[in-house]
C-alpha cells in the first residue's frame, strides 16, 4: 500500500488570501477577481464564462494551482490528487 501525505486545507481571512496570492505570482483586481502572472483574469472551472474573485478561490495544497472553492472544484482536486481520474473505464 502506498502511503501518501494528507491534503491539508487552511482557511484565510481575505487579506490573508491576496498577500499568498501575490507571493505567488498572482494578483488580485481592485473588484476583487484573481489575475495570473499575465495580469489577466483567471476562468472559473465551474462557470467558464465566470472569472475567479478572490473569496472564492483556493491555492491547490502541493501546487501553485488556484481553483474554486467549490465542492466539485475541490472533489476534482482530490481526485486528481489521488490519481483517480471519475472515469467509469
Amino acid at each position: 500500500m502506498v502511503s501518501r501525505k494528507p491534503i491539508v486545507f487552511a482557511e484565510l481571512g481575505l487579506e490573508e488570501r491576496k498577500l499568498l496570492l501575490r507571493a505567488f505570482d498572482y494578483d488580485v483586481d481592485d473588484d476583487g477577481y484573481v489575475l495570473d502572472a499575465a495580469k489577466s483574469k483567471i476562468p472559473s472551472q465551474e462557470n467558464p464564462r465566470d472569472f475567479l474573485k478572490v473569496e472564492n478561490a483556493v491555492l491547490a495544497p502541493g501546487s501553485l494551482k488556484v481553483v474554486d472553492s467549490s465542492p466539485t472544484s475541490i472533489s476534482k482536486l482530490i481526485r486528481e490528487a489521488v490519481g483517480i481520474n471519475g472515469d467509469s473505464n
